[in-house]
């Protein structure tokens, strides 16, 4: 998502801008989550043997053997050289260096996912990378021609284009109303409706990333009075997201922080997990449990071994190579361990569930990178989690962004919500495979995917029942879009037929990006208010990309300030049309 993983160019490599025609949606959501991906047994994946295994194994398994033979010509003796080929020969012959080169890390992508005036920098990018990591040329010029004609020959001059989301008669209308404190860039990275036992009007923890003042901070955000009120409560780098928990157990809620420390990947150990412990009413004092660790994406407290005190698991999504899934064991008198659980980078999340009813708890993640998959870590006890990959994307530029653990077809288990939009690979604009999708929890770790809606950008999801027939639907947010088109949205809801057959609406058309926001009844009517918070997509990137190369801010020339955050309420036709 926000923490991608590569940067967004590399010298010497530039990149095409945006090209669109009209495609079906269906088709597109067939390609990302094909049947044969279903199955955790596939012997395609990479990620796992006998479908379970540590995603670390992955490089041993296919990178050690490659490097072991990257300079054994025997390897590839099978394939003949380039010389009078047919055209079909040729096309053949592409197709093994392909299936021998580009299955080291990731599935063989389809050359339909990228222009085709971006494969010649892909590919030279992949052979660039498998270098860096087997610290030998990897791939010749030969094998790096070969390839690059395949996907030149295979590949779309432009991808397909998403159609406008219709205008529904006798759909929901809306209404968006900006409060509370302004600044010049708004980089709300999350929000999160919490209970501190402060305000009960409302109570929202805020991660704000500007670095206008270069000071991002945490922030309670909250209602009195039916007056918005905003507090600082801590100043961190990047922080990206909060829980609530009474962690030592003295009555008080604590917050725990996880921080990024930087949006740009970097290599730097710049991550950190803080507590905010509540020594008295609104009162915080802020601890370090982690640091000098890659960029943390989240921290959520429980009991993993259970001994009854909260230990931490911690999503490290770190940059490059480097990152893992981890917990924090309390040892005691505030004194921490931590454990690797599986050493891979691009955990955007780390959910706590009990998801094999063994009364342990359990974590589910999205990891994203070239990964692009939803795994489980079941709790096996002492210390020990088993590692199954509960469904994988067809190819590493899916753009994984945000998942949320949901009952949404209301049958008493927790189904998986999950969404794609990031844009940071190779061509940094929005792709049609870009969505909103859910697993259906079938029992016995069976998870089935199920489409929900193509949707540019697509950076976050709730479930909530926006329209009172009892069922659960779905709101959307994209923090990237094609903003200059009409009628593109940076919201949307999906109405829940009550049998998980979802018609996308549209809630919110503000040309601006929203990476997070929260579900939550405010004005004490019957339906959920929509509390949102803005993303500045594009002069937030550049900001952070100044300060983290030390170049001249491209934005410290932007005059005045912008807001902050929306609430958003539902109104009735005629309340609207007499204003």
């Amino acid at each position: 998502m926000l923490w991608f993983s590569k940067p967004l160019s590399r010298e010497g490599s530039p990149y095409v801008m945006r090209m669109t025609f009209r495609y079906s949606t269906d088709l597109i959501y067939e390609a990302l989550f094909p049947i044969s991906l279903r199955k955790l047994s596939s012997i395609t994946s990479l990620w796992s043997k006998v479908g379970r295994v540590s995603i670390f194994l992955f490089c041993a398994f296919v990178i050690a053997p490659l490097q072991a033979t990257a300079s054994d010509s025997s390897a590839t003796d099978q394939i003949p050289a380039p010389n009078a080929l047919t055209e079909e020969e040729l096309e053949a012959q592409r197709q093994q260096y392909i299936n021998y080169y580009c299955s080291g890390c990731h599935p063989v992508p389809s050359p339909a996912t990228l222009p085709r005036a971006i494969w010649p920098d892909v590919i030279q990018e992949m052979a660039l990378m498998a270098e860096d990591r087997m610290g030998q040329p990897f791939m010749t010029p030969e094998v790096v021609s070969n390839i690059t004609g395949y996907y030149l020959t295979n590949a779309p001059e432009a991808l397909p284009s998403l159609p406008l989301t219709p205008e529904i008669p006798g759909s929901l209308l809306f209404r968006e109303q900006a409060f509370g404190e302004k600044s010049r860039i708004s980089s709300i990275m999350n929000i999160h409706k919490v209970d501190l036992g402060l305000f009960p009007e409302g109570e929202f923890l805020v991660c704000d990333g500007d670095q206008s003042n270069t000071n991002n901070f945490v922030s309670l955000l909250y209602r009195n009075n039916n007056s918005w009120n905003e507090q600082i409560l801590l100043y961190a780098s990047m922080p990206v997201h909060t829980e609530v928990v009474d962690f030592d157990g003295d009555g008080h809620k604590d917050i725990i922080v996880a921080a990024l420390g930087a949006l740009p990947p970097v290599p730097a150990k710049v991550g950190k997990v803080i507590l905010l412990r509540q020594e008295s009413r609104g009162v915080f004092t802020a601890e370090i449990l982690l640091e000098n660790v890659g960029r943390v994406t989240d921290a959520r407290p429980v009991d993993l071994d259970g001994d009854g005190d909260f230990d931490i698991a911690v999503a490290i999504y770190g940059s490059g190579d480097e990152g893992e899934i981890a917990w924090l064991e309390n040892i005691g008198s505030g004194q921490f361990q931590l454990h690797t659980i599986l050493s891979s980078p691009g955990a955007l999340n780390v959910s706590p569930v009990d998801l094999d009813h063994d009364g342990k708890i359990d974590l589910v993640s999205l990891v994203a990178q070239e990964h692009e998959a939803v795994v489980a870590l079941l709790n096996k006890g002492k210390g020990e989690f088993e590692t199954v990959i509960l469904e994988r994307a067809m190819h590493p530029a899916t753009g994984s962004t945000s998942m949320r653990l949901v009952d949404l077809d209301g049958d008493g288990d927790e189904d998986i919500l999950f969404t794609n939009g990031d844009t940071h690979d190779f061509q940094p604009d929005p792709k049609p495979y870009h969505g909103v999708q859910w697993l259906e929890n079938q029992g016995n770790l069976r998870f089935q995917p199920r489409d929900i809606g193509r949707y540019y950008g697509a950076a976050s999801a709730a479930a909530g029942d926006l329209d009172g027939d009892g069922d659960l639907d779905i709101v959307a947010s994209s923090w990237d879009n094609y903003w200059e088109e009409p009628g593109r949205q940076s919201m949307l809801w999906f109405e829940n037929d009550g049998s998980q057959q979802f018609t996308p609406h549209r809630l919110l058309g503000r040309t601006s990006g929203i990476v997070s926001f929260e579900l939550a009844n405010i004005t004490g009517d019957s339906r959920p208010e929509i509390i949102a918070g803005l993303f500045d997509y594009d002069n937030t990137i550049s900001q952070h990309i100044a300060l983290g190369t030390g170049k001249p801010d491209p934005t410290q020339d932007i005059q005045g300030e912008t807001v902050r955050f929306l609430m958003i309420t539902q109104e009735s036709e005629a309340n609207i049309s007499s204003e």
